[in-house]
């Protein structure tokens, strides 16, 4: 019997190959364009998924992991591994976690830890690959829920959307705020309270957005020496190259991954967002 395997959905946006490294299993959501039933990264990968959002005069739905599969998944790797964990987005945008939660306690409570990460995106999807380094080296379960923990209390979230559009098509925004945003290109700077998100600043064009995300960053105290921060974007990668000059202007030469937002996410907040992740 192998030890801990760890578990988490396709909104985490893990890239495939470290998926792959760190043995994680990755269930998908699943997004609806009319008629069309597609699984998050397996049907249809972000850049498909942008060109069609574009094109589409309705907002695509999507739909959570439902508990028999997980109830699926749960009982066939506690067949090698003597625990599983399990971590998923913030039980506040999506009932995967509650989906999740169901699954454990038809199948054994006892072995399965089920984590709401309180974050979105690669926010919690770095805390499934910390979570999968410690379980490949022998960790505990106590030690990987603790570091898990200090994470969700510690990974902050900033990020600015290019389009007021999907936030209103989404239901999140009035049509009026949409219509005056727009008239002065206003970008909505978000960050996320205890899993929820909210918006805190605002800034006239993109350029100016993402320089006002570092300075919140400064007014903050944040120090990006010491860590490796995730920088992530949607359909736009110039936005990306633009926000990390920034960055770097600031703060010097830093250690970042980058990432794409995937289709679930990308429902809500719409091509051309940034976003950023750090301690």
């Amino acid at each position: 019997m192998k030890n801990i395997k760890i578990i988490t959905d396709s909104t985490s946006d893990i890239p495939k190959g470290i998926a792959e490294k760190y043995d994680i299993e990755v269930l998908p959501l699943t997004i609806f364009f009319d008629k069309d039933e597609l699984r998050d990264w397996i049907d249809i990968a972000p850049k498909a998924f942008y060109e069609r959002m574009k094109k589409s005069e309705k907002l695509p739905t999507t739909s959570q992991v439902n508990p028999n599969s997980f109830k699926e998944k749960y009982e066939k790797f506690l067949q090698s591994h003597d625990h599983i964990i399990s971590l998923h987005l913030s039980s506040d945008a999506s009932g995967t976690y509650s989906s999740a939660v169901i699954a454990r306690d038809m199948v054994d409570k006892g072995r399965i830890t089920v984590i709401d990460t309180r974050n979105f995106t690669y926010g919690f999807g770095q805390m499934v690959v910390e979570a999968a380094k410690m379980a490949q080296e022998g960790k505990t379960v106590v030690e990987i829920v603790d570091r898990i923990n200090y994470m969700i209390s510690n990974v902050k979230t900033l990020f600015v959307v290019d389009s007021l559009e999907y936030l209103k098509k989404g239901g999140r925004l009035s049509s009026t705020k949409v219509t005056i945003g727009t008239l002065l290109n206003l970008k909505p700077i978000l960050t996320l309270e205890n899993g929820k998100i909210v918006a805190i600043d605002k800034a006239r064009g993109m350029k100016k957005a993402l320089r006002r995300i570092v300075e919140l960053m400064q007014e903050q105290g944040v120090d990006l020496m010491d860590q490796i921060i995730k920088v992530g974007y949607a359909d736009n990668i110039e936005h990306l190259k633009e926000f990390e000059t920034v960055i770097e202007e600031v703060y010097g030469k830093v250690e970042k991954e980058e990432f794409e937002i995937g289709c679930v996410t990308g429902v809500y907040c719409g091509p051309g967002t940034v976003i950023i992740h750090y301690i």
